[in-house]
């Protein structure tokens, strides 16, 4: 697992900034429920894999570029991020600070989402192996 914390490269260059930059950090505290963390786990793997679709074309590398995304790395809450390791039952590999922000591949947040499934959710799990791979 690849978790590497991100530092903003707009943090303190103001004062609107550090406001937002508070903001951040108390959002990234936020406690899910179990199947509220589900949802979000959803929603940001669905993001992550339209930044991926959009990769393989020149303007869609340069929409990316230009919204500062990258196809091979997605921004995890680090509240969030141990919640996925805890309530998946897995250990991280790393120490996490629920206020700070992490990226973590797309591959790895699946396979936690996979694992989340399992533990929470199992009827969902089974669904999941049942549909068509991405990697078509």
């Amino acid at each position: 697992m690849n978790i590497k914390k991100y530092n903003d490269p707009h943090e303190n260059s103001g004062f609107r900034d550090a406001i937002t930059h508070g903001v951040t950090e108390f959002l990234a505290t936020a406690t899910y429920s179990p199947d509220n963390l589900i949802i979000a786990t959803e929603k940001k793997l669905e993001v992550m894999r339209e930044i991926i679709d959009r990769d393989k074309t020149f303007w869609g590398r340069f929409k990316n570029w230009f919204n500062g995304e990258k196809p091979d790395r997605i921004l995890v809450d680090g509240g969030m991020l141990i919640q996925l390791f805890e309530l998946s039952k897995q250990k991280s590999p790393y120490t996490l600070t629920p206020s700070h922000q992490y990226t973590i591949p797309y591959s790895d947040l699946y396979e936690l989402y996979k694992k989340l499934l399992m533990a929470v959710a199992p009827e969902k799990a089974l669904k999941l192996d049942k549909r068509p791979s991405h990697d078509d």
